[in-house]
């Protein structure tokens, strides 16, 4: 079985992370943008998942637009949920934060995580450890920290990037 995008998003988002615990949520759309371009990149995932090259340099460095597009879709499909989270340097600054100053959240659905679950009986069983891996690594890192290591390791994708760092 050859895993779609969308498929490795829901994987991503069912996988432990630093907690270890399942369902770990991921916060910030740049951060799950580079979550799914290092899976694919460096995830060591090469047979399970379907050919891949629609990455391209943008504003803060690696973009797809089917990352956008697959979580839109889950969400239709109740797989996934995305709220909103006020950042902690926003907090206390209700009187003049701007209404951008949040950061979405995305979880798995109760349907998204029994639907993952059916995923992965079809899938090696090491898939998940190695989704997990990549999400310890880097879901609990500042995104600073993320975006250097990208652009440090593939500097091609950074060409256009606004973030200064």
């Amino acid at each position: 079985m050859k895993l779609s995008k969308p498929e490795l998003i829901a994987i991503l988002l069912y996988a432990p992370g630093a907690t270890g615990n399942i369902g770990e949520p991921v916060v910030g759309k740049t951060r799950l943008m580079k979550l799914v371009f290092l899976l694919m990149k460096e995830g060591k995932l090469t047979e399970e998942l379907k050919d891949d090259t629609s990455f391209r340099p943008y504003r803060y460095g690696p973009f797809d637009p089917e990352v956008l597009d697959s979580v839109e879709a889950l969400k239709g499909l109740d797989v996934i949920e995305e709220t909103e989270e006020r950042p902690e340097e926003a907090e206390g600054l209700e009187d003049i934060a701007e209404p951008y100053d949040t950061e979405s959240v995305y979880k798995l659905t109760p349907q998204g995580v029994a639907k993952v679950e059916r995923i992965l009986k079809q899938l090696p069983a090491d898939v998940l450890a190695k989704v997990s891996n990549y999400k310890s690594l880097y879901n609990s890192k500042p995104l600073v920290e993320i975006l250097h290591y990208v652009y440090g390791r593939y500097p091609i994708y950074a060409t256009v990037s606004e973030a200064n760092i």
